[in-house]
């Protein structure tokens, strides 16, 4: 590993296999770190066999594992050094339960990866040590998500119209069914042709879709380099979620200048400040999102907030400059 740091194998454990832990493996691969990929169940059933069998196999240095209550809690007091990976969403849903669950393995871990002050916030809380803890924002590729560069085209959205855009998973926790709620209110306020446009897919998917109008489509998943076309073309790029961390989806709308609208939440209010970076609204209220959307899509003096959210994600949230951070951590880690 670079900066001294001895090569190591690291066991990478999550229940997904998507494009945020490509970009974890891929770091620690940079690094010098030679990382095993493990999909596991989400409900913890034979995990903790599977990645004690690899660990022995393969002479397993480090696990890495997330979110932390599907994932990282199923395999504490292993005999290798366990970080935990936060998703944002497991460390607000640990905060808020009043289930009296014992949370005492937090304080084992060898090392924590956070996402926001938030969270940071919330695990020291929980009884992490301060500096077993490492902020990494997820970031953004800045060289992909940028204000210049082709913008999306679709034959059922007009090149004049205007467009807002929604991304997020079509899940309880994201409550994109309010926002197309609030769209087809707000449609019906302003004077000019807007589109809403939905991109992701999820369970909820139907049910969302049967309470939208002839203005919005649903494209279902697309490419980063896709989604980054259709930042461009967007005049809003709107999140209702009732909980995250430092959501990568929202970076990625700032970075690419994109005005952003999104629920008032711990995640967000790090990185939206009202009138300044974007609009904020209350979480939940379909009526306060609607007329947040109509004066949104009312607002032409937006250049100032723009430039200002560009500017933030740039010197916060570059992820080839935080990414390396995981360097350090792992660092400390292999010497205690």
């Amino acid at each position: 590993m670079s900066d001294g740091v001895p090569a190591m194998h690291v066991l990478y454990v999550s229940h997904t296999s998507g494009v945020h832990d490509d970009r974890w493996i891929e770091a620690m691969r940079s690094s010098g770190c030679t990382v095993t990929p493990l999909q596991v169940d989400p409900e913890g059933n034979e995990a903790r066999s599977r990645v004690m069998s690899l660990t022995t196999e393969l002479g397993i240095d480090i696990i890495v594992a997330g979110p932390l209550t599907t994932c990282t809690s199923h395999l504490v007091g292993l005999d290798v050094p366990l970080v935990g990976l936060s998703w944002g969403f497991d460390l607000h849903e640990m905060a808020d339960d009043e289930s009296d669950s014992d949370l005492s393995w937090m304080v084992g871990l060898a090392g924590l990866i956070v996402d926001s002050e938030p969270t940071r916030s919330i695990a020291e809380d929980l009884g992490v040590s301060r500096d077993r803890i490492e902020l990494i924002p997820w970031g953004v590729d800045l060289d992909l998500f940028d204000p210049t560069g082709p913008r999306a085209a679709h034959p059922d959205v007009p090149m004049n119209s205007r467009v807002v855009l929604s991304a997020r998973s079509h899940e309880p926790l994201y409550r994109v069914g309010d926002i197309v709620t609030a769209f087809e209110r707000a449609r019906s306020l302003v004077n000019d042709d807007v589109y809403l446009v939905v991109l992701n897919d999820g369970p909820l998917t139907e049910e969302i879709r049967a309470g939208a109008g002839d203005h919005t489509l649903f494209l279902g998943r697309v490419s980063e380099r896709e989604l980054a076309a259709w930042l461009r073309r967007s005049d809003l790029y709107v999140s209702s979620s009732e909980t995250d961390g430092s959501s990568v989806t929202l970076l990625q709308a700032m970075a690419c200048g994109t005005p952003v609208l999104v629920s008032d939440i711990p995640g967000n209010r790090e990185w939206v400040h009202a009138g300044l970076t974007g609009g904020i609204f209350p979480l939940g209220d379909v009526g306060a999102l609607t007329q947040a959307l109509t004066t949104a899509l009312s607002d032409a003096n937006v250049g100032e907030s723009i430039n200002r959210a560009i500017a933030q994600v740039r010197s916060r949230a570059d992820w080839s400059g935080n990414s390396p951070r995981l360097t350090g951590l792992l660092r400390r880690v292999s010497v205690a």
